[in-house]
């Protein structure tokens, strides 16, 4: 996931519930380096291995963060999700276990650990997506539409 993709869930994302698409120049830079990080996570892993590995790192650092003025948890979500999608898995955004790790991990209640656990459990093998980040982006949104405006209320 690149920088202009992340942007593009949280604008996705508080959309639904009419909250601001806002973060400071300071907060810009950390979602960068946060994505560099995460980009060279797991290189001696396996490859599932590595896909839920930088799958947790991403929605850890993004719920933990407060990047955002608003949805940093549903935002750390979706882009979880589409991550895996754009790397051939599934998984449930809505699944109470996920949910439930997501926002003690925006709490500091949870860790990566505790994330990655979740992540391994649920993740499931599917084809790998072959559409634009922003199309992935949209489509996740819209699946999952329902769940997002009711987790931002």
């Amino acid at each position: 996931m690149d920088f202009d993709a992340l942007l593009e869930v949280n604008r996705e994302v508080v959309l639904l519930t009419r909250e601001p698409h806002e973060y400071s120049s300071a907060d810009g830079m950390k979602l960068k380096d946060l994505l560099k990080e995460d980009e060279e996570r797991s290189d001696n892993e396996k490859l599932d291995e590595a896909v839920a590995d930088k799958a947790a790192y991403l929605i850890y650092k993004l719920a933990s963060g407060q990047h955002f003025r608003g949805g940093n948890k549903r935002t750390a979500l979706v882009a979880g999700m589409v991550f895996l999608r754009k790397n051939g898995y599934t998984i449930d955004m809505s699944n109470r276990d996920l949910v439930s790790v997501v926002d003690r991990a925006g709490m500091a209640a949870a860790d990566l650990d505790d994330l990655y656990d979740v992540i391994r459990r649920l993740a499931a093998k599917s084809g790998t997506e072959r559409r634009s980040w922003e199309g992935t982006i949209k489509q996740a949104v819209e699946d999952n539409r329902k769940f997002l405006i009711e987790a931002g209320s």
